[in-house]
């Protein structure tokens, strides 16, 4: 008797039959992996335009520094495609090189460090790393003809000139009143060089 009345006091279990995506745990790996594969989409076009704009402003400054030597070899009888091609075989070098080193790190180094960062908050198994041929040379291709762009625009600008002219040292450019400059309260308190290195900063955009 005193079985039946506590067990009539015991109220009916509810059953919840739950599937994976009602999973914590499983849950916060997706969210993790969606985010990386977030990071993975821009990332790219990040690196990208970093690389020509590295690119960019040091063929400018090889370029600028090394006039005399395009003038001499323009007026010594080399063509300008000639002439060219030694800077983008420098640049081509560097990029090839990058690249390959970056496949390297891109590929195996950093998905390890994140695989096992991941397997210390979760147990999961063993995870093989691919080669995707298809994305990697596209990449690998996508980031040689920016730095190579990059390069030919640099040196377009310098070859257009006749070699009297590239003998002798570029002009520097004419300097104007900045926007800063305007702002009078906080232009009088700024050092000398503080104020020379704004203006350099706005004459020399691609610095």
């Amino acid at each position: 008797q005193i079985k039946q009345q506590a067990e009539s006091k015991i109220e009916k279990p509810v059953w919840y039959i739950l599937d994976r995506d009602a999973n914590v745990s499983f849950v916060s790996l997706t969210a993790n992996a969606e985010k990386v594969n977030s990071i993975a989409k821009v990332f790219p076009v990040f690196f990208f335009l970093v690389a020509a704009l590295v690119a960019l402003t040091t063929m400018t400054r090889m370029v600028d520094e090394q006039r005399t030597e395009i003038g001499t070899l323009k007026a010594l009888g080399y063509t300008s495609r000639a002439i060219a091609a030694k800077y983008l075989v420098y640049s081509g070098t560097a990029a090839v090189t990058g690249g390959a080193l970056g496949l390297a790190i891109g590929l195996y180094l950093l998905p390890t460090v994140i695989i096992n960062v991941y397997h210390i908050m979760y147990r999961l198994p063993e995870i093989r790393l691919s080669f995707n041929p298809a994305v990697s040379l596209s990449a690998y291709g996508a980031a040689l003809v920016c730095i190579l762009a990059a390069t030919l625009f640099a040196v377009a600008e310098n070859l257009k000139e006749v070699p009297s002219r590239l003998m002798l040292p570029k002009a520097p450019k004419s300097g104007k009143r900045i926007l800063l400059e305007r702002v009078g309260f906080i232009w009088k308190r700024m050092k000398f060089t503080h104020k020379v290195t704004a203006r350099n900063l706005f004459r020399y955009k691609k610095r």
